[in-house]
């Protein structure tokens, strides 16, 4: 799940995935993320840190409550997200489409578990 409010950075952060074969569905506010925590199963959450009109305290409460990992994909610094979310892992913007699916591989165990049929 990709929750950014900008669409158009959403679609870059979902072109490489869709690219590797991943299934990706896009939140654009906090509000689609929790409907979409409740209606699929999902493996791996990409954060932008600056949401719009919401904090992604809550959010971040449902991922871990619910033991699905995440990172953070922000323009912020690593040193305030660390602020907030001490042990949370950070992918700054700007970055490769490389450095994106080296970072979600590193949080989901097999791939292909999560590739799209």
């Amino acid at each position: 799940m990709v929750v950014e409010t900008n669409y158009l950075i959403a679609s870059v952060i979902e072109a490489p995935l869709l690219g590797a074969g991943y299934r990706v569905t896009i939140a654009t506010d906090i509000d689609e993320a929790f409907a979409l925590l409740a209606e699929q199963r999902i493996h791996l959450a990409v954060i932008d840190f600056r949401l719009q009109h919401a904090e992604p305290e809550g959010l971040v409460a449902r991922l871990r409550q619910e033991g699905i990992p995440f990172v953070f994909c922000t323009a912020a610094s690593v040193e305030e997200v660390s602020e907030h979310f001490p042990d949370a892992r950070v992918m700054p913007k700007p970055f490769s489409d490389q450095d994106l699916l080296a970072a979600v591989a590193g949080l989901v165990p097999a791939k292909s578990a999560y590739q799209a049929e």
